[in-house]
């Protein structure tokens, strides 16, 4: 066996184990396979980003005695910050933000920009050229060091749990499906959501595992310290008042 935990469901993930095979749900692979390395916009592989790293019915580790209370900001680190700036993005890396945006994110706002449908566009001629590669690796540095949702590590947690949430739709019967479809409207729209909402999920979820046993638990901390700018949670404020045409 891949782990010592029996397989319930009698399905899940397979995967090499030396000479044998093994089988593990979601949770438990990725406890011991670690995050993907995604080339080919894999979302179901991009989904094993948002699972949790330990098996929810496990007994959860005790913190040592005084460790301190996880703090950010430049107090975190006794004063001011001084962080070096990191090199710009690789052209693998931009490449797939922009296949990322272009051609998995359909339906989520902010998706489009002037910038990236320029970068994407040049992409699809056959090669992408250099001052837009630069323009959108800048673009996707200032994201990661503002921890803005734009970043790279966020889009992908975000497509991550939006195929979770999809999957918990596709089993769930239309009459009874208004908190997901709230859930993915915010999602859609924030390109986050809070622990709470994710703690709502994982709840859903623990039910719909007794027919869907493949779903996972959710890592609740994905979206943990991400910025969404002021423009975004003003439109959604807008777009949620009925006068103003919102979806429902």
């Amino acid at each position: 066996m891949f782990c010592s935990r029996p397989l319930k469901s009698l399905k899940g993930i397979v995967i090499s184990d030396g000479t044998r095979e093994a089988y593990a749900g979601p949770n438990c692979a990725k406890k011991h396979l670690g995050a993907p390395e995604e080339r080919l916009l894999d979302v179901a592989r991009l989904a094993m980003l948002v699972v949790s790293d330990g098996d929810p019915s496990d007994e959860p580790p005790p913190l040592p005695a005084g460790d301190p209370v996880p703090q950010s900001g430049p107090e975190a680190i006794g004063g001011k910050a001084s962080v070096a700036r990191a090199p710009l993005p690789p052209l693998d890396s931009v490449v797939q933000y922009l296949r990322l945006r272009y051609e998995v994110m359909n339906g989520f706002k902010f998706q489009r920009s002037a910038l990236l449908t320029e970068a994407y566009s040049s992409l699809q001629s056959g090669d992408l050229d250099e001052t837009l590669r630069k323009r959108v690796a800048g673009t996707m540095r200032s994201a990661q060091a503002n921890r803005t949702v734009f970043s790279e590590r966020n889009i992908k947690h975000v497509i991550g749990l939006n195929f979770w949430i999809h999957e918990a739709l596709n089993n769930t019967p239309k009459e009874r499906a208004s908190f997901l479809e709230a859930m993915v409207r915010t999602l859609h729209s924030r390109w986050s959501l809070s622990r709470g909402q994710l703690e709502a999920i994982n709840k859903w979820g623990a039910n719909l595992r007794r027919r869907v046993h493949g779903f996972p638990h959710l890592d609740v901390g994905i979206f943990d310290g991400v910025i969404t700018p002021d423009f975004m949670l003003q439109k959604t404020k807008r777009d949620s008042k009925p006068a103003d045409g919102a979806e429902e």
